[in-house]
């Protein structure tokens, strides 16, 4: 029922939300809406949304908005920059066809009912049964110019998300001191914690986010550096009053080539939604990490080189189906320098790490960003900890954003 909702919200908001203005960069909404009414005297009133059910109302209640709109047959038009992506519908003096048009994709379609609510209806139901490819065009385009898309193309996205948590499984996690191991018997670990995020977009607007990162990992008793580990985040986003979820599921392998060389495969599922931008999408992916730990007097060093390929699935849901086909290989490369320091009266070791994310394939709003983090906590020795504690913080920055991340997790 929940996914039918999202899926109709999204179909009927581009059927009926109508952008032409390109994304500004001084919009203070997500959707910003222009109509213009021509009955007598010509009046054009702009206005600001938060969510894609104000902007599915707006075209059905221009008489709420505009005094001349007396008969409800005058010229109307209705110009939305829908999260970035310019639309338009209209219709002519005495007129109840409606006329859609994307500009930028080359689309334009009409469609004549009795009245102009007939009309629209006829819009809605050709997006449902007929204009898949029309709306796998505007979901796939919207990656691209939108700032704030829950799927892909910013750092709070779901492809985002998968890529950091692929990522930190084979570089982050228990690389400290990974050479050696102990005679005591490993124990498996629970992992918990809370990460927020605020990333500032080109428009203005602000992107926040709180991720809980459940994870689980087993240790392999004869060698714990081999590593089986689940990862179940789930993540809430707010923009501008819009907000946005997605979960995921992921598994790993961390597995020692030798001393020092560590290679991690790993599989991740996510699924991401939101009412209030208009999106409902689910993705899978496929990476490898390689983390190269060089052991200095007194510190580590580590390298780590990650390749993934991410890309979403069909969503079927009722009637509905349609996949954008959002396809990306990307790149994620850091280098981390650990070492053990004595901090609030305990042995404990820091962090410092530069990470820098490339994604190549479909066209992205941010196609890159880099990283910079400190991490503090007691120490992560794969081969002797039975539980650990680290906080941190990053600094994010790339062409079209920046921001900041706060971090604490405890793994027992």
């Amino acid at each position: 029922m929940l996914k039918n909702k999202m899926m109709r919200l999204t179909v009927l908001a581009l059927a009926i939300g109508c952008p032409i203005a390109s994304h500004s960069a001084l919009a203070a909404e997500v959707f910003n809406v222009t109509g213009t009414v021509v009955g007598g005297t010509t009046q054009t009133r702009s206005f600001g949304f938060s969510s894609a059910e104000d902007v599915l109302a707006f075209p059905n209640n221009l008489q709420n908005y505009f005094s001349n709109y007396v008969t409800q047959t005058e010229a109307a038009t209705v110009n939305v920059d829908y999260r970035g992506l310019g639309m338009t519908t209209s219709f002519a003096n005495l007129s109840n066809d409606l006329v859609f048009v994307v500009p930028s994709l080359g689309i334009t379609q009409t469609f004549s009912g009795a009245n102009r609510h007939e009309s629209q209806r006829l819009f809605s139901d050709f997006m449902k049964k007929n204009g898949g490819a029309i709306l796998n065009q505007i979901m796939k385009k919207l990656v691209e110019v939108s700032p704030h898309d829950p799927i892909a193309g910013n750092p709070n996205s779901l492809m985002s998300q998968m890529v950091a948590s692929d990522f930190a499984n084979g570089f982050f996690s228990l690389n400290s001191n990974i050479a050696g191991k102990g005679d005591e018997k490993p124990n498996n670990l629970i992992g918990i914690g809370v990460r927020v995020s605020s990333i500032r977009q080109e428009d203005g607007l602000r992107n926040n986010s709180m991720t809980l990162p459940f994870s689980y990992t087993v240790r392999a008793d004869i060698d714990p550096r081999r590593q089986l580990i689940f990862n179940a985040p789930l993540t809430y986003t707010e923009v501008g009053g819009a907000k946005a979820y997605n979960l995921g599921f992921g598994a790993a392998y961390r597995t020692p080539m030798n001393d020092n060389w560590t290679l991690t495969p790993a599989l991740n599922y996510g699924a991401a939604g939101s009412k209030d931008l208009g999106a409902f999408g689910q993705a899978v992916s496929a990476s490898i990490t390689s983390s190269y730990v060089i052991n200095g007097n007194g510190y580590d060093l580590v390298i780590g080189n990650m390749v993934g390929y991410y890309r979403t699935l069909k969503l079927s849901a009722g009637d509905y189906s349609y996949n954008p086909d959002i396809a990306n290989l990307v790149f994620r490369n850091g280098v981390m320098y650990s070492q053990p320091i004595n901090a609030f009266g305990k042995k404990m070791s820091i962090e410092y790490s530069l990470i820098d994310t490339r994604f190549t394939g479909t066209a992205l709003y941010n196609e890159g960003y880099d990283e910079i983090g400190i991490t503090l906590g007691t120490n992560k020795s794969a081969s002797s900890a039975r539980s650990f504690l680290r906080a941190g913080a990053n600094v994010l920055f790339g062409p079209k954003t920046k921001g900041f991340s706060l971090n604490v997790g405890y793994w027992f």
